[in-house]
């Protein structure tokens, strides 16, 4: 016999039917797991969450701050989980063995799905290196490590997020990181009975390491579960109020949800994320910016299913619903958006508005199809012996998953599903891009802060200047060092923000003033005979800000300055790919060597350029001249890999860096 939730939800039973026996299991528990109180507010919170996150996703101009969403996940689960350790521990019926065997039927099966489909998917629709990366993200989802390979694949020349369709995976390793180490902790701090103070000190000190390391190790501090479990303690608070002995809770606890509180604390929780989703910037979070949506969700929760708010809006059938298909949502939608956009990116990029709606629209319908006919069924009652069968068999199926992430990191993203014409150029030879940004610095001492080293022994001094777009000229200087004498520092930045542009990207102000110190004395003690100014300049706004930095090197005395100009920008998301559209495309089956997908802007950026350097007297050279014609601009210089001309849309390969330094070297040094 079926029956409603509660009488609030009971339009939810056409969608969702209940059987008694399940009633835990909407709330996110394991079946068999000990009956908690059923809220409805909880699952219209965790779809304010994902909507949040698919909102910024879908559309980050315009919810800026919905990756906070992943923040109240975060709250949600260590309310949950330590609810129903609690509760178990109360009980004097606690297994480790059960606990995690039911994680796995909670987790397992909607994420097997997602990954064997994005593995499908990214072999019809992915180049070699987007699809040998899919299976490293692969292998470590599976192993539930995702935020740890975030972590150390996160850089200036990280692959753009966009181009990685499980990266947000990173979010559950980090959930699971805390289901590893929580349920010990928490048996430990129950025998001794100090389980409230030693849930706050431990929040405390997560919480101060987050703010400590977020402005010089904003990765770590992202990605990483030391500075995140502080947000799962928040939650777990609350299981406190659960106990039958109520001694040992704050009294900041029970007073959220007294009667005169409760309906100020669930409005001022919504007010707080919603102020989160407004405010907080990716480029300086979690930090202090975290406080938003887990205090927001703290005082949401703490108000109790009473709350006018929880009751009458949290609790509407339509969030609810959203709610309980968060996690299988959560887990389709950027797949989609990622794959999506990749087989429909064109110059113009006029679908990219289509392609979010339809990707979305998608994620919803795969979603409760995977809520109600896999996840649902995976963790339904049965006898201990086929649970077990159960959960050893999803076990199973994550090892084969890692192994076919493995197999496609092995076999270099499988370039024979490519004709063998074309498959010398979709392969990439990352290592040997790299090694054309070889850091010419040596850290000192706090971040930004470097000693330059000059290269060679003889000649005059040459300063490259500017962000990765100097970098990318290294190559081709050092092998022109072979054949006329100079010496050689390299002062590019591989961050977010200019010093010579004086702007900033993603990273703060304080950063960037630093840098620009430390430039300007260097010069100063330098006193090079020629600098080469490079940068990508099509990303900047302040690019008229140049002529302050010129000056000052006239000032210091180096008469000898050299702007270089915007390489081609492509519109695509490398040359790689518009060339393999234009191979598939040509009847012939020619592969180009020019094409004319790049950004027209590249040209009037040129004009700009030219006329500062006019007007100050400084010698400008155009790479738009060197690397295109009327026919378009070159993508490759020969036949295989390493002559493709950029390995993204705008950074030069080893090979074309000296092709272009060999044909301007000239012009730098008369």
């Amino acid at each position: 016999m079926e029956v409603a939730f509660r009488t609030r939800i009971d339009q939810l039973r056409f969608w969702v039917p209940v059987k008694p026996a399940l009633r835990a299991d909407i709330n996110h528990f394991p079946p068999g797991a000990p009956e908690l109180a059923y809220r409805p507010d909880v699952d219209g919170l965790r779809a304010i969450a994902v909507l949040a996150v698919i909102g910024f996703h879908a559309h980050p101009e315009g919810i800026p701050g919905g990756f906070i969403g992943v923040d109240v996940f975060f709250v949600i689960s260590g309310f949950l989980i330590a609810s129903l350790i609690v509760k178990r521990l109360n009980d004097e019926n606690f297994s480790f063995l059960e606990f995690y065997a039911r994680r796995v039927r909670r987790i397992f099966p909607a994420l097997a799905v997602v990954l064997v489909a994005t593995l499908a998917l990214g072999a019809y629709t992915l180049l070699p290196t987007e699809f040998l990366s899919l299976g490293k993200h692969t292998m470590a989802a599976a192993a539930f490590a995702a935020n740890v390979l975030n972590y150390f694949e996160a850089g200036y020349f990280d692959a753009p997020a966009t181009s990685k369709p499980l990266l947000h995976i990173w979010s559950l390793g980090v959930e699971e990181q805390f289901y590893f180490f929580f349920p010990a902790l928490l048996l430990l701090i129950w025998r001794y009975r100090a389980m409230t103070w030693s849930f706050v000190l431990i929040g405390i000190a997560s919480f101060a390491l987050n703010v400590a390391l977020i402005r010089d190790h904003a990765s770590f501090t992202f990605f990483l579960p030391l500075t995140r479990f502080w947000e799962f303690i928040a939650g777990a608070m609350f299981a406190c109020s659960n106990l039958p002995n109520r001694q040992t809770v704050l009294p900041v606890l029970s007073a959220l949800s007294a009667p005169r509180w409760r309906d100020y604390s669930a409005a001022a929780g919504m007010l707080l994320i919603i102020a989160g989703i407004g405010v907080a910037r990716e480029a300086s979070f979690p930090g202090w910016w975290a406080l938003l949506p887990v205090a927001g969700s703290f005082f949401i929760i703490g108000a109790g299913p009473q709350a006018w708010l929880n009751r009458h809006v949290l609790a509407k059938p339509g969030l609810v619903l959203i709610g309980l298909i968060s996690y299988p949502l959560y887990l389709w939608h950027w797949p989609l958006l990622v794959i999506g956009r990749t087989v429909m990116e064109t110059a113009e990029n006029k679908y990219a508005r289509t392609v979010t709606i339809l990707a979305v629209g998608s994620a919803f319908l795969l979603a409760w199809l995977t809520y109600q006919f896999i996840e649902r069924r995976a963790r339904a009652r049965r006898p201990v012996v086929a649970a077990r069968k159960v959960t050893a068999a999803l076990l199973a199926g994550m090892v084969v998953l890692a192994l076919l992430g493995f197999v496609t990191v092995e076999f270099e993203g499988l370039p024979t599903r490519y004709p063998k014409e074309i498959q010398p150029l979709v392969r990439d030879n990352w290592n040997d891009y790299l090694a054309a940004y070889d850091i010419d610095y040596k850290l000192v001492g706090r971040r930004n802060t470097y000693v330059p080293v000059v290269e060679g022994s003889r000649g005059p001094l040459l300063v490259s200047y500017g962000d990765s777009h100097a970098w990318h000229l290294q190559a081709g200087l050092r092998r022109l060092q072979a054949e006329r004498p100079f010496k050689k520092v390299l002062k590019g930045w591989p961050i977010e923000c200019v010093p010579l542009v004086s702007e900033v990207a993603r990273a703060d102000e304080e950063a960037c003033a630093r840098l620009m110190a430390v430039d300007l004395a260097d010069f100063e003690q330098l006193k090079p005979d020629i600098v080469v100014i490079s940068a990508h300049w099509f990303r900047y706004k302040k690019i008229d800000k140049l002529v302050d930095i010129v000056r000052f090197l006239q000032q210091v005395g180096i008469r000898r300055i050299v702007v270089i100009g915007s390489v081609p920008v492509w519109l695509q998301s490398s040359p790689r790919l518009a060339m393999y559209r234009a191979y598939k495309a040509d009847p012939l089956h020619r592969i180009p060597e020019r094409l004319s997908s790049f950004t027209p802007l590249t040209l009037d950026i040129d004009r700009r350029l030219k006329d500062i350097a006019s007007n100050l007297g400084v010698r400008f050279i155009s790479a738009y001249d060197v690397f295109c014609n009327d026919n378009g601009c070159l993508t490759r210089l020969g036949d295989t890999a390493k002559d493709i001309v950029q390995w993204d849309q705008t950074h030069l390969t080893p090979r074309a860096s000296w092709y272009f330094v060999s044909r301007i070297a000239d012009r730098i040094f008369d």
